[in-house]
């Protein structure tokens, strides 16, 4: 009975056919990374890693060598299990990534329509929905599955520029990456299934703040944009029906402050994002020479949390996410394969 009234609760999450166009692959709302999740999902700013596809592809232009990442989530307390898997890597001045991110809930009852007195009827007599749930013991006339996954191909680009002002030792470097990605969305529902096609863009800004204030100040300012299913993607269910995906307009900016250690620093960060309702994402990490990462954030209104370990070439990462419908563990892991 638990699961069922989860499932009840979490229906407009699931992208039915039949459902306004609002829901259409919001399974790619959830998050990806338990770095991002546990910083709030403030990310456009200044993602840098294998797992920047998702929040700001513009971010893979920093990955350096080959890298692989994966992570795995137990969603609204078992209802669903949510993972992703990619790799990384920079070819001819570029980087390539592929990713692919997947979100499954099986054993979905099904029941019929109780509203329809035919669906109500028992030995010959039709009862009221209590009373047929009753003698029925609330049996489902069976059960199905909600699949959905999502494919991405990301080329990302890391540039850089000088600004100069024309007076002397007036000169400001700045770093420029950009980036876009190619999604490929199928979705599966019982016996139906769709499919579509979109594409994200996205840039970032750095600049260090010995190079505008003072060299004593050790930090980097950034800003990131992201343009997310700026074709306005579509999931087709055939027969002229289709559910959109509107575009989602993403910025953010971040301060990233060197601390006392040879690889220690602190990253405050702020991002809002406006698909349905304006949201806001606010994060903050504390990297201690570069080996363990405390993390906290807001996603909304949602607080969230996590921490990191690095060892040798390997990263692991864990969040901790309270929603309405259930609180989430993920924990994520990249590696450095040279």
């Amino acid at each position: 009975m638990r699961r069922l009234i989860l499932l009840l609760a979490a229906l407009p999450l699931l992208s039915m056919p039949a459902c306004a166009a609002r829901y259409a692959g919001e399974f790619l709302e959830i998050g990806v990374g338990a770095r991002a999740v546990a910083m709030g999902g403030a990310m456009s700013a200044h993602a840098d890693d294998a797992l920047s596809f998702y929040w700001n592809p513009a971010g893979t232009g920093y990955v350096r060598g080959l890298q692989v990442s994966g992570m795995y989530a137990d969603l609204w307390n078992g209802l669903a299990n949510y993972s992703t898997a990619g790799v990384a890597l920079p070819l001819s001045g570029t980087v390539f990534s592929a990713n692919y991110v997947r979100l499954s809930v099986p054993d979905i009852q099904e029941h019929p329509d109780y509203a329809d007195p035919r669906n109500r009827v028992l030995n010959g007599d039709t009862l009221t929905v209590q009373e047929y749930l009753l003698a029925t013991g609330a049996a489902p006339r069976g059960v199905f599955s909600d699949n959905e996954s999502a494919l991405f191909l990301t080329l990302a680009r890391l540039n850089r520029a000088t600004i100069d002002f024309g007076w002397s030792y007036f000169q400001i470097p700045i770093e420029i990456p950009v980036g876009a990605s190619v999604k490929f969305i199928n979705h599966s529902l019982g016996g139906a299934s769709g499919s579509g096609m979109g594409a994200d863009f996205g840039g970032q800004l750095r600049v260090k703040t010995s190079d505008l204030f003072t060299e004593k100040w050790k930090a980097t300012l950034a800003w990131g944009f992201v343009l997310q299913d700026a074709t306005n993607t579509a999931v087709d269910w055939g027969e002229n029906n289709k559910d959109a995906m509107p575009l989602n307009f993403r910025t953010g900016a971040a301060l990233i402050q060197k601390m006392p250690g040879r690889h220690s620093q602190a990253v405050l960060s702020w991002d809002t994002e406006h698909r349905w309702e304006r949201t806001r994402h606010f994060g903050l990490e504390y990297q201690y020479e570069g080996v363990l990462a405390v993390r906290g954030g807001f996603w909304g209104e949602q607080w969230t949390a996590g921490a990191g370990l690095s060892v040798w070439r390997a990263c692991v990462d864990y969040a901790y996410l309270s929603r309405e419908l259930g609180s989430t563990h993920r924990v994520s892991i990249s590696l450095r394969v040279r």
